[in-house]
């Protein structure tokens, strides 16, 4: 996995010439492994995330077997949460220091907002149907 990710930056990398590549790949990577953690944590069977980078995109994956229906909600969410508290993160630290320019970081945290919500987290989210406490 790590070598696919960093095979994938640097391929970007090369292309765009940007550091700005890197804190996306570690986007998605926070987000995919708030997937895997909080399906560890609710006892569900998660295998490790696995990015496939399809030029110039980089889907993130991750399977999870033997987790109650109840907890999918919990698991669904703490993906996208995970990357928007990255990228809110590296913007705070962008304040401070000044490293990277705030258009892109700020199309990052969109990004992640709008296409979990119509993407495949989301579309999966909305189908499940609401558990009795």
């Amino acid at each position: 996995m790590i070598g696919s990710v960093l095979g994938a930056a640097a391929i970007n990398y090369t292309i765009i010439h940007s550091p700005i590549v890197f804190v996306m790949i570690a986007a998605l990577l926070f987000h995919e492994f708030g997937h895997f953690l909080i399906a560890r944590y609710k006892g569900g069977d998660p295998d490790l995330p696995f990015l496939i980078p399809l030029f110039p995109l980089i889907i993130g994956l991750t399977r999870i077997r033997n987790l109650e229906e109840r907890h999918a909600r919990s698991v669904l969410l703490a993906g996208p949460a995970f990357g928007v508290l990255f990228i809110l993160l590296t913007i705070l630290f962008n304040v401070l220091y000044g490293i990277w320019p705030f258009v892109p970081l700020f199309f990052m945290l969109i990004f992640e907002i709008v296409m979990n919500f119509f993407g495949s987290d989301g579309i999966k989210y909305r189908k499940l149907k609401p558990q009795p406490i």
